[in-house]
């Protein structure tokens, strides 16, 4: 079984995400009093902060910070810094590992915005149920915000010498409690950035064979060919040897132009066999993604049957161009040519 790096590539979707969040000198407020210095201010979370020093200039320590924003979620936002030391990096970026991530890494500490209406909400309360220390900061409107320390939630893999780091981040926790500061979270910015969002093809998934295969895909190629397909089509809807004879001439003619497939009936054991055994009358050689929930969404807003092939330029943005049921590989070709220019001029 492979290990999927969820929390990275969370990690790289969540930043997207927070497009104006970032390291920033605090502006004065509007009641003109002079607000805090602090190296990182999240304007979508209500939150801005400055992580001590010390813990950057420090050898062995690994600081992977996650963050999201929902806002219908029973917690609207959470900021937290997991500590791993060197010992365990290669681990974490194995692919083949059997160690749990959360045996790898620890929370050092956790910042979590929630709405009035969510403060009893069981979300909630088993997030708060994984640390033994929690205070609340500063409420803004009705927003809550709570600095939780001392995570309970799993025992980590560390040598004396890492644990020993781990309890030295921990006493210099003070000095970041400090610098924290609440605000109203920028809702209006965050809406705005969704909707475009939608505009996008994100996902944060596995391939077929296991790997971890993100969006980022998109950004090595001019355009990328994503075909639709359903193993419950198989084998009366079936075009994967043209598919095939399709990609194997894009890497030699156009090595700027990539294809993949998206079965979306995967993951599960009956798919995934009837898929293999499909890919292997043919030899198909081009990647498969696995839809995560985000592709899943945006599959239910666009799909009107299947196959339908749609192209995708260097952004992660599919085009209006899109191909509907099964077609031969001539009409491929000249679809693919006519979006190619269509994706160049866009751009």
């Amino acid at each position: 079984m492979r290990k999927q790096l969820t929390l990275f590539l969370a990690l790289i979707l969540s930043m997207g995400i927070l497009g104006g969040c970032g390291k920033k000198d605090s502006a004065p407020s509007e009641n003109g009093s002079e607000e805090k210095k602090t190296d990182y201010r999240f304007e979508q979370c209500g939150l801005a902060y400055s992580l001590p020093k010390e813990w950057l200039e420090r050898k062995n320590v690994n600081l992977i910070p996650v963050t999201f924003v929902k806002p219908d979620g029973e917690i609207y936002a959470k900021i937290e810094y997991d500590f791993t030391p060197d010992e365990n990096m290669d681990e974490l970026n194995n692919p083949d590992s059997k160690i749990p991530v959360d045996e790898l890494m620890i929370p050092v500490f956790t910042l979590l915005v929630v709405k009035e209406e969510n403060i009893e909400s069981q979300g909630v309360k088993d997030e708060l149920a994984h640390f033994k220390n929690c205070e609340e900061l500063p409420k803004q409107e009705k927003f809550h915000f709570y600095y939780l320390t001392e995570y309970v939630g799993s025992t980590p893999r560390f040598s004396k010498e890492s644990t020993k780091t781990f309890e030295t981040l921990n006493s210099e926790l003070p000095m970041l409690q400090k610098t924290i500061e609440t605000f109203v979270p920028d809702e209006a910015s965050v809406q705005t950035q969704i909707e475009d969002s939608k505009a996008y093809l994100n996902f944060m998934s596995t391939t077929l064979t296991g790997d971890p295969i993100t969006s980022t895909v998109f950004y090595d190629y001019d355009l990328t060919v994503v075909n639709f397909w359903a193993s419950y089509c198989y084998p009366d809807i079936n075009e994967l040897a043209t598919l095939e004879s399709f990609y194997k001439q894009l890497k030699e003619k156009y090595p700027n132009i990539n294809f993949v497939q998206v079965v979306i009936d995967l993951p599960g054991e009956k798919a995934e066999n009837t898929v293999k055994q499909a890919y292997e009358e043919v030899g198909v050689t081009f990647t498969t993604i696995i839809p995560d929930q985000a592709m899943a969404s945006w599959i239910i807003d666009n799909l009107k049957g299947l196959p339908t092939t749609f192209f995708v330029d260097n952004k992660g943005r599919p085009l209006d161009t899109k191909i509907e049921g099964v077609k031969d590989l001539d009409y491929y070709w000249e679809t693919t040519a006519t979006a190619l220019e269509k994706a160049k001029a866009e751009n």
